[in-house]
């Protein structure tokens, strides 16, 4: 049994938050995990940008691109978006994929760039 941690965190950059995929979502306690920790950035109320790195990601189920626009949809209540910008790199065809659902479902609180492995790159607006 694995004991890494499917999404980590790195703060030592703030406002510049780092946060590194490994391997996939084994149970929905993983999903929360990352969740809880982003929730935690807006109780800190401080503004924050992501940067989200997912050469080490595996396949995570489709289910969690539901999971994620309800997310995304619950934090859009929030009266203040501390999130200001969210990159996305080392991204692979997949995961790219699973990001156009996402965002069809529900559109980000802040804008996006999306850097794949291909070289391409992309942006979603709110």
């Amino acid at each position: 049994m694995s004991s890494t941690v499917f999404a980590e965190y790195n703060y030592d950059n703030f406002p510049e938050v780092k946060v590194i995929f490994h391997g996939t979502i084994q149970k929905d306690g993983d999903f929360t995990l990352f969740t809880d920790q982003w929730l935690q950035l807006y109780q800190d109320k401080r503004g924050f940008t992501f940067l989200f790195d997912m050469k080490d990601i595996n396949l995570v189920h489709p289910q969690y691109c539901y999971k994620m626009a309800s997310f995304i949809s619950e934090l859009k209540k929030q009266p203040i978006q501390y999130l200001t910008y969210s990159k996305i790199i080392n991204i692979n065809s997949f995961m790219r994929y699973l990001l156009y659902i996402i965002f069809k479902f529900q559109s980000p609180v802040a804008p996006v760039e999306i850097c794949s492995r291909d070289g391409s790159v992309s942006r979603v607006d709110p």
